[in-house]
């Protein structure tokens, strides 16, 4: 057993940081006033049922992980007096809760963790680690960061294995599999087109932000836009320009070409394929509207 052991005092400045560290004998456990701390508890061979005050009650199992948040009671009964083994982090800072909640790991009962066995070594050296004078408080606080990211990732690993067997183990049909996933990743993709059209954004990056390879994206894309991701993209861009045109008379085509980040004569080629006509042809009849109104004429350029 790693015996409970309290870090050095923090600094003000860390948004997260290590603030105790152990594993205890499998026992009853009563806090009715809760812990000053998040705690990220692993229970490596500790069967009981575990009680958050104003949440509900669960099973734990052995390789399986939960956080308990700050002043929040809590229990938790052992099923039996075997040695099963129960390690906890407390994690201090004033984005420690932001964090965790960012990564999907608050307000949730216990839930499997895959590879358990590495998270338990890394704890375990962390504390040796500190027992032995090697990590001071900013080199824990990194390190307990990364463990955050690490089993974030795991957990969520397991659950997408989970969910492609559904709750039964009755595999799950393609269209099952994809219809939630594919259209959460399908609104993000979009939305990042549309905040990212000026910038010199590939449809690879955008895939990979939402998680999906390219080829996933673009049968998404088909699905329910009836072109590929990169169609899309182009005709997002050119109807921007053509409406910042609109609004911008005076302005040159390279100008809108540049506003929307594509080379200018690309951009002349592809305007014309999807209007009908060139952006030089639209300015001059829109300056031509404009003379007729009294304002005066502008002569487009490149």
């Amino acid at each position: 057993m790693l015996a409970f052991r309290l870090t050095g005092l923090p600094d003000s400045r860390l948004p997260l940081y290590l603030y105790c560290i152990g594993t205890q004998e499998q026992k009853v456990q009563l806090r009715p006033e809760g812990f000053p701390v998040h705690q990220l508890f692993l229970s490596r061979s500790a069967v009981g049922e575990l009680k958050i005050q104003g949440k509900g009650s669960w099973p734990v199992g052995a390789g399986q992980l939960w956080v308990g948040e700050p002043g929040v009671a809590h229990e938790f009964y052992p099923h039996s007096r075997t040695n099963g083994e129960l390690g906890y982090i407390g994690i201090g800072g004033g984005s420690a809760g932001s964090v965790l909640q960012a990564a999907g790991l608050l307000n949730e009962g216990p839930r499997d963790l895959s590879d358990f066995e590495q998270f338990w070594l890394r704890m375990a050296d962390l504390w040796h680690e500190l027992d032995d004078d090697k990590s001071d408080i900013w080199s824990t606080s990194l390190i307990v960061y990364q463990l955050i990211l690490d089993i974030a990732r795991s957990v969520s690993t397991t659950q997408e294995k989970a969910d492609l067997t559904g709750v039964v183990g009755v595999p799950m049909s393609p269209g099952q599999r994809e219809a939630d996933p594919g259209s959460e990743a399908f609104t993000r993709a979009v939305a990042l087109m549309h905040a990212h059209y000026q910038d010199d954004l590939l449809l690879k990056h955008v895939a990979e932000a939402v998680g999906y390879s390219v080829q996933h994206l673009n049968r998404l894309f088909h699905q329910r836009e009836g072109v590929t991701g990169h169609q899309y993209m182009q005709r997002l861009r050119l109807q921007k320009a053509s409406d910042w045109l609109d609004k911008h008379p005076r302005a040159s085509v390279r100008e809108a070409a540049e506003m929307v980040g594509m080379e200018v004569n690309y951009f002349i080629r592809m305007f014309k394929r999807e209007f009908g006509e060139t952006p030089g042809k639209g300015i001059k009849q829109r300056n031509q509207s404009s003379s007729e109104k009294g304002e005066p004429d502008v002569t487009p350029t490149l």
